[in-house]
């Protein structure tokens, strides 16, 4: 019984530091992944052909944006 917790306490450790690593890694690029996300909802409906154009522009778009924003 005394192994099992021993064990369970070590996979709670490596648990901590996996999701502790994931949230360090998400917050430091929390810009690149709304960005991303912006791009997919911008573009989840564009077919295939026009998907390269409809690219360029939305995130240059969005770049403008969010330019100004800070500014």
């Amino acid at each position: 019984m005394r192994h099992y917790f021993k064990m369970k306490r070590n996979e709670w450790k490596v648990k901590a530091m996996l999701y502790g690593a994931i949230l360090t890694v998400t917050e430091e690029h929390r810009d690149a992944i709304e960005l991303l996300q912006k791009l997919y909802a911008a573009l989840k409906d564009i077919p295939e052909a026009e998907l390269k154009r409809e690219f360029t522009e939305k995130l240059a778009e969005i770049i403008h944006t969010e330019n100004q924003k800070k500014n």
